[in-house]
């Protein structure tokens, strides 16, 4: 025999304790009272621990879940129920059977109720308003203060105190009469178990927090931390443990609630230290809470048997705190009145001179805005000016370099190569400036080789050693790892300006480029010249922008300035560093070291550089370009390795060549008459969605403002190519679109 109610946890047989899962029958015979006989009456289980069902004089009359003898057949519902009897005798039998599988308790934990309807009701009612009443004023206070939150978010108390009448308010839907299991009866079992333990894990965290806001102490933040993240941790392992796993929890946690309970006591208590309006009633309402948590901890492990009150001490709390926090925002509003109404007699006094400082501020912003937006439209239009004919004289370049030529015509092309390259240094140095100024300047990641970056840059510069007495040696380390991954236009423009103020002020002896290889993947690039040296007060400001090393009446080319100043911008943004060593009349050496990315060389052996020709040999492409020297020099350049070329000018053209036939890729210019690029790959988009199939679409742009690449990349391209293009350029481009 076990002692009723009561968990059949405690009993023991063999001196062995038989644990909370598994099933049992229990026998209750009942005399009536004469005036009961023949006459209905209802019979209420209070919240049991599992399954049950309920036999009187052989009749089933309640069943609250699924009974059953094994964990498959059984099904717990945590909810009371009332069955109604009519016994045409005065001796009741009632049996119930009662299984549980699933929770830490197993048995009957609560009083059976035998009466006339009208008694069984009026106890039922009383408990379920008992509950709304909670959940009501749970529900208002903790609506209350989201919205006053919201009123004035500096205050975060408010908050943490609604998240936590928000939590209490959940756990209060689905214990005692269960009010949420009215809403939504075929609730998962483990779904309400869940909802209520998340709340027990989260409101002694959130409880700490909110406690703690109006005190200063050392290690605070790092107390709260630890507070969420212990719920955090009991909450994670709930939601992947089974339902007796997560009952279980109660068992150890009611431990942390007691020691949270009695660190929020501490802070009470310092808080009257500090002297704290209104600490002392609310450390009176967190004794009331902690008594009723030691209640609801002993009823846990039985050594009483009474209701849960836990539920009651915490909306006491919580309604007392309501009160403390309402006092204390009315105190808030008293003074901000007092001091809105000192600061109104002042602004009074202030508001002329405001009006007039805010006036002359505006006109200078007008004033400012209108000259960004001139500079910026000057250097849009000047790189769409300048772009434009330096593509067509970079391409015919390239074109004639590629053709047999006789070395005088070789030459030719060289110069051509090297007055294009500088013009379009110059050009990006400025349009660099710009993005800066606006904070947004981009490094790409690429994969290249070293080798051909500083051969590229050799043919260059030794070019310009023809007829002097200088020297340029280059030289990459044994130990340099060619296959690399960054930023390769980036790391050219910071060397060519590097070895172009280099030859700029060295008249005759050497200048070479070095490159050398550090542990971590670090990339070392040095310039080194024998020319004419700096002091160390000219150094200090090498790398301002505007700034000359040298006077202008000396017999030296004078540059734009922005060289250095943008080079050292760009090192910094590849999480590289910069110096210089000079000496005035030895010359200069200049270094720079950044990370690259090493990239496995057989990725870029033979294999894979014959792959992409077989693909192009397939590809039809559509270039369209109001200028033709651009059409012409593009189909030049691909010709040999897409044979399949379509070209148009533009508009309606387009349009139509777009329409009839379905491109493996476009290549389309921006700016062009009637309609432009952003016109026609609305259009475009159209008839891909028509026909489900999108054509990857590459813009082929001579400005490249933030603006412009932004706009190109809302309006759907899948990439941008800035004029001048080169034919690697283009092959690099489509194989990164393609793949």
């Amino acid at each position: 025999m076990i002692q009723v109610p009561g968990s059949w946890n405690q009993k023991v047989i063999k001196e062995k304790k038989i644990g909370s899962t598994g099933f049992g029958t229990y026998f209750l015979q009942v005399k009536l009272p004469s005036q009961w006989t023949n006459r209905i009456l209802s019979l209420r289980a209070d919240y049991h621990a599992g399954a049950y069902d309920i036999f009187v004089n052989g009749i089933l009359t309640q069943s609250v879940g699924k009974f059953g003898t094994t964990k498959e057949t059984s099904k717990n519902v945590h909810a009371p129920s009332i069955g109604y009897i009519y016994p045409n005798s005065d001796i009741l039998n009632i049996v119930i059977h009662e299984s549980n599988f699933e929770h830490r308790v197993g048995g009957i934990g609560r009083p059976i109720y035998l009466g006339l309807p009208s008694a069984i009701d009026s106890i039922s009612n009383q408990r379920r308003n008992s509950d709304l009443f909670s959940i009501s004023v749970l529900f208002i206070i903790g609506l209350y203060y989201f919205f006053y939150f919201l009123i004035r978010k500096s205050d975060r108390s408010s908050l943490v105190f609604s998240i936590l009448c928000f939590i209490l308010f959940s756990r209060a839907f689905v214990q005692n009469e269960q009010i949420l299991r009215e809403i939504y009866p075929d609730g998962d079992y483990k779904f309400f178990l869940l909802l209520e333990y998340t709340a027990m894990y989260f409101a002694p965290s959130i409880a700490l927090h909110f406690f703690s806001i109006p005190i200063q102490y050392l290690y605070k933040k790092y107390l709260i931390l630890i507070g969420y993240i212990v719920s955090s941790i009991y909450f994670i392992y709930a939601l992947f443990s089974d339902t007796i796993g997560i009952s279980l929890t109660v068992l150890h946690f009611q431990y942390i609630v007691l020691l949270f309970s009695f660190i929020t006591i501490a802070l009470n208590i310092f808080a009257i230290y500090k002297k704290i309006k209104h600490s002392w009633i609310s450390l009176g309402s967190m004794f009331v809470a902690l008594f009723t948590i030691i209640i609801d901890m002993m009823i846990i492990q039985e050594k009483i048997h009474l209701p849960f009150t836990a539920s009651y001490g915490l909306i006491f709390m919580i309604f007392t705190q309501g009160i403390i926090l309402a006092i204390r925002h009315s105190e808030s509003y008293k003074i901000n009145e007092k001091l809105t109404n000192e600061l109104t007699l002042f602004n009074e006094k202030l508001e002329s001179k405001v009006l007039e400082r805010t006036e002359e501020l505006n006109l200078a912003i007008i004033r400012m805005e209108k000259s960004v937006k001139a500079r910026n439209e000057f250097l849009a239009n000047m790189s769409h000016e300048i772009r434009t004919p330096m593509n067509i004289i970079s391409g015919m370049a390239q074109l004639l370099d590629e053709s047999t030529l006789t070395p005088d015509q070789k030459e030719y092309v060289t110069i051509f190569n090297i007055a294009n390259k500088t013009l379009l240094n110059v050009l990006n140095d400025v349009l660099d400036l710009s993005k800066l100024e606006q904070g947004y300047l981009s490094i790409d990641s690429i994969e290249f080789r070293i080798d051909d970056l500083i051969n590229d840059l050799n043919k260059i510069f030794q070019f310009k050693t023809k007829g002097t007495s200088l020297k340029f040696e280059v030289k990459i380390e044994d130990n340099v790892p060619l296959n690399v991954k960054g930023d390769s236009n980036r790391i050219s423009q910071i060397l060519f300006n590097l070895l172009s103020n280099s030859f700029k002020f060295t008249l005759e002896g050497n200048i070479s480029l070095k490159v050398t290889y550090e542990p971590n993947h670090i990339f070392v690039f040095e310039v080194t010249d024998s020319g004419i040296g700096m002091t160390e007060e000219k150094m200090s400001n090498l790398f301002v922008r505007f700034y000359q090393a040298h006077e202008s009446n000396q017999l030296f080319q004078r540059g734009t300035g922005l060289g250095l100043a943008i080079s050292k911008k760009l090192v910094e943004l590849m999480n590289g560093k910069i110096s210089v060593e000079s000496q005035l009349g030895v010359g200069s050496k200049f270094t720079f070291n950044i990370p690259l990315e090493l990239v496995n060389p057989t990725l870029n052996g033979s294999p894979a550089s014959i792959q992409p020709k077989i693909q192009f040999q397939e590809l039809k492409l559509l270039i369209i370009d109001d200028v033709q020297e651009n059409l012409m020099i593009v189909k030049k350049f691909l010709e040999k390795q897409i044979p399949n070329i379509v070209l148009s000018s533009g508009g309606y053209d387009a349009i139509s060549i777009y329409d009839a036939e379905v491109f493996d890729i476009v290549l389309m210019d921006i700016q062009m008459p009637n309609l432009n690029g952003f016109d026609l790959i609305k259009i475009f988009r159209k008839i891909d969605s028509n026909r489900l199939h999108f054509t990857p679409i590459v813009a082929f742009t001579a400005n490249v403002t933030i603006e412009e690449q932004y706009e190109i990349s809302e309006a759907g391209f899948n990439g941008f190519l800035s004029k001048p293009v080169t034919k690697n350029n283009l092959i690099d481009k489509f194989l990164e679109i393609l793949h």
